[in-house]
């Protein structure tokens, strides 16, 4: 068994409530609370948002607990680009962030998927800014951007 600094998983993206692969974490789900941490919210041309640490910004996602969180970090560590075993080959950095807890003011550590800063080019990647940082208004929006959504 893995030995994780934090049991609370913060999620911005495809593992949200309602969201196309929380399906695959939810029988493991022990708590759940909406979120929010600092930082921006992009999304790719691949339609996956990503989260960068810069100055200005709020993503707001949800946090939970699980059951057991060696089998759910192995269903949402392939999905975001994460591997344990070559961290510096991964898409995305698993890492610790505070987050807080939107009910309640309440603030936790939580594992959060970034992606590395000193990685990131908006326009070389074609990476649209989330205005609002809530992925899931983000995606519902309608854009007037030239492509078919």
């Amino acid at each position: 068994m893995a030995d994780y600094p934090t049991p609370y998983v913060f999620v911005y993206d495809v593992f949200l409530k309602d969201a196309v692969k929380h399906v695959h974490i939810a029988p493991f789900i022990k708590t759940w609370s909406r979120a929010e941490m600092p930082g921006k919210l992009y999304q790719l041309p691949t339609g996956l948002p990503i989260v960068v640490e810069e100055e200005g910004g709020k993503v707001f996602g949800e946090v939970m607990t699980f059951e057991d969180m060696d089998e759910v970090m192995g269903i949402i560590d392939p999905q975001e680009g994460f591997r344990p075993d070559a961290p510096q080959q991964s898409r995305l950095l698993r890492d610790v962030r505070e987050v807080t807890l939107i009910p309640t003011g309440e603030k936790v550590k939580a594992l959060v998927y970034l992606f590395p800063k000193e990685k990131f080019n908006a326009k070389d990647m074609y990476a649209v800014y989330a205005h609002g940082g809530d992925w899931r208004k983000f995606v519902m929006m309608p854009r007037f951007d030239g492509y078919q959504h």
